[in-house]
């Protein structure tokens, strides 16, 4: 079985660094996150490359926000994280890969941009953009902004209309006034193939 490293990093809304949160890596999907940990099926994590020195989950993250651990390359698993500024949303990635499956490798694709929609007060679903190429495949991990850092699955949700990426907030953004800009929207992530 070959190992990598998984990096994951926490902050809150603002951009803290959120310590001490439990996070937990899961296969095969789809695994089951309940409000109350732990999510199942848990996934063998290591603490070495070699995968000599079997970890226990939860692994928490560090006074940066910080945690790793070795996990199998080549399958889709799912990171949960609990922390209690989170209340009963834990934070979930889904569709989580290492390296390629079966030595098909994988396409690793950035992008970065404004969402593509109208900011009108009433509007919540936008396309997701890398720069002006509209994307056409949900995002594997990104960040959104919604005038600061959302959290997701509680701030936005993303999904694919009409064959193209989207991304819904929760709350519209409000257009600008005699007294107040626009709200600033911005995506950011990658999406493997």
């Amino acid at each position: 079985m070959a190992l990598a490293r998984d990096d994951r990093s926490l902050q809150d809304a603002q951009g803290r660094a959120l310590a001490g949160a439990r996070v937990y890596w899961c296969y095969p999907q789809p695994a089951t996150v309940p409000v109350d940990f732990p999510p199942s099926p848990l996934m063998p994590i290591y603490a070495d490359i070699a995968g000599t020195i079997p970890l226990t989950q939860p692994v928490f993250t560090d006074g940066f926000g910080l945690c790793h651990a070795y996990v199998a390359t080549g399958v889709l698993y799912t990171v949960a994280f609990y922390h209690p500024l989170f209340g009963q949303y834990p934070v979930v990635y889904v569709d989580q890969q290492l390296g390629g499956g079966g030595g098909t490798g994988s396409t690793v694709t950035t992008f970065a941009g404004i969402p593509e929609g109208t900011i009108d007060g009433v509007n919540t679903t936008f396309i997701l953009r890398n720069d002006l190429t509209r994307l056409t495949a949900v995002p594997t991990q990104m960040e959104a902004w919604l005038n600061y850092s959302q959290i997701p699955n509680l701030g936005y949700s993303v999904g694919l209309v009409g064959g193209y990426a989207t991304i819904i907030y929760s709350t519209p953004p409000q257009p600008a006034t005699d007294s107040a800009p626009a709200d600033a929207i911005y995506a950011q992530g990658l999406t493997i193939v």
